[in-house]
């Protein structure tokens, strides 16, 4: 199976027929994210990307190609959920073994407390059976999710502060009283130098999340729901999606065997999908401040950047040599529970 790629334009969708495709071809699409079941096609006469009308508006679905021996699969990637930035599929990413990630079993999200009725109707119709939040219980105290009837709910908590800090999406009392608190930091020379350098902690952030007591166990119980049967369709969240979120796409993605290019591929989409999120929130914070220095900071805190996911990186790779070997030493997962992850999360090779 390989990849076909799918994505958006409002109301149109582009497809790109790759060079392998015997012409005319017929792009079958429909709910099965195997694409084994769906009987509606396309014709396509060009190669390259073609656009067309969104054939249903009401469902995200997948589409395949067949060319002699090989098959493509593909998706949009965001989930239609218009009161959510960031979720997203999973599926579509190649593992160095040439295996495909499957489409249509796990997705990563902000979160759900922000779903309207139509958005609660959406993921119970697509059949989620887990949901794993990775927010802290104060988070969860303040926001819980929106039921979703056909899913079990379960919380890893990381226990990643500034995450948390750094997600947070409205503005408190005790936000403003931060704002005032670095306002204050910064009327030194030596308090402007040292907020110049809090700019880089989210780095400090994802090295604590790579090797945190409390964070690799919650990262521990993650994959043990993955391991188990029955558990898919299933999304995992933080608050924004971004940092906890982050670094458990990257151990997913990493354990089938994904290479590093397209996990900060992945991990970097989240910049694009929340780039409107981030814009309202500085919006409300310079309502509070307009120091430039204070600003920088807390735009630091919703970033994602190649260096945030280099410090988890980094670190695992200096105390354990490869994702593998951090996998297997700090996760607990053996060969044979990555060959099992593999075949339950991969497609299988034509």
């Amino acid at each position: 199976m390989r990849a076909l790629e799918v994505k958006r334009n409002e109301n149109e969708l582009a497809i790109y027929i790759p060079d392998a495709a015997v012409l005319p071809a017929n792009v079958y699409y429909g709910l099965d994210n195997s694409g084994e079941t769906n009987t509606d096609f396309i014709e396509f006469t060009e190669k390259g990307w073609q656009t067309i009308a969104d054939p249903n508006k009401d469902e995200r679905l997948y589409f395949q190609l067949k060319a002699n021996s090989e098959s493509f699969i593909g998706a949009e990637r965001r989930l239609p959920l218009t009161k959510l930035y960031n979720c997203r599929d999973m599926g579509g990413y190649l593992a160095t073994d040439g295996r495909l990630t499957k489409w249509g079993e796990v997705f990563r999200s902000d979160a759900l407390h922000q779903i309207d009725t139509a958005g609660q109707a959406y993921i119970e119709r697509i059949g989620v059976k887990r949901i794993i939040d990775f927010r802290s219980p104060e988070e969860i105290m303040k926001n819980p999710n929106k039921r979703i009837s056909t899913s079990e709910l379960a919380n890893f908590n990381p226990h990643a502060d500034m995450a948390q800090q750094a997600s947070t999406q409205s503005i408190s009392k005790k936000d403003e009283d931060k704002i005032a608190q670095l306002e204050e930091m910064v009327k030194t020379e030596e308090g402007r130098l040292q907020l110049v350098k809090n700019r880089n902690v989210m780095i400090k952030q994802m090295e604590q999340l790579a090797i945190g007591g409390k964070a690799i166990e919650a990262y521990k119980q993650f994959f043990n729901v993955l391991l188990q049967d029955s558990v898919t369709p299933l999304i995992f969240h933080c608050q924004g999606g971004k940092d906890r979120t982050g670094w458990a796409a990257a151990l997913y993605l990493g354990a089938l065997g994904v290479g590093k290019e397209q996990i900060y591929q992945d991990y970097l989409l989240t910049e694009k999908m929340n780039a409107p999120r981030n814009a309202k929130r500085m919006k409300i914070y310079k309502k509070y401040t307009d120091n430039e220095d204070v600003l920088a900071f807390l735009s630091s805190l919703q970033q994602t950047r190649v260096d945030y996911l280099d410090g988890a990186y980094k670190t695992i790779e200096t105390r354990y040599g490869t994702m593998k070997e951090y996998l297997n030493e700090a996760l607990g997962i053996d060969g044979n529970q990555l060959e099992i992850l593999r075949t339950k999360y991969l497609y299988d090779i034509d």
